[in-house]
């Protein structure tokens, strides 16, 4: 994949693919994205510095998990098991954007491709509770939480 030599970080997301790509947003656009199945896309990006740092419209977390090599890989191959063909359908910047396996809609939104990726990795999220930027931020802190509290049992992948 390409621009990885100089970039520090890889990123992942999961959107509509009408909305993001293509402009198609409003009313209608917001109706068919969350009430009607439609093309997901999954990016995979790099870059210098995390999402939390560069996007300009601030308030964003950073939430920091140390993983096992193990819950690491689960995460890839979870993260590359989104892709249903690695023709990219744009590329953006140092982004490239994939077809997704799974439709995009009010069940299955970006939160819940994230929550899906890192409950893989061993973290203590639901899916089904991730249903907004709020209640999925919730779930992340009180994973940094338990996190604190044991932290051998992230790194292990114990806690599901």
């Amino acid at each position: 994949m390409p621009f990885t030599h100089n970039q520090r970080f890889e990123e992942w997301g999961y959107a509509e693919r009408a909305w993001y790509l293509e402009g198609r947003r409003g009313l209608t656009g917001t109706i068919r994205a969350l009430f009607w199945p439609t093309e997901g896309v999954v990016e995979v990006g790099w870059y210098d510095q995390v999402w939390a740092n560069r996007t300009p419209q601030p308030p964003s977390d950073l939430f920091i998990f140390r993983l096992s090599e193990e819950g690491y890989q689960r995460l890839r191959r979870h993260l590359e098991a989104t892709i249903a063909d690695y023709n990219a359908v744009t590329v953006f910047e140092t982004s490239l954007f994939y077809p997704a396996k799974r439709s995009y809609h009010f069940f299955h939104t970006c939160h819940q491709y994230t929550a899906y990726a890192l409950r893989e990795a061993g973290l203590p999220l639901s899916p089904f509770w991730a249903f907004s930027r709020t209640s999925f931020a919730w779930q992340l802190h009180r994973a940094v939480q338990i996190a604190k509290k044991h932290p051998t049992a992230l790194l292990s992948g114990e806690l599901q």
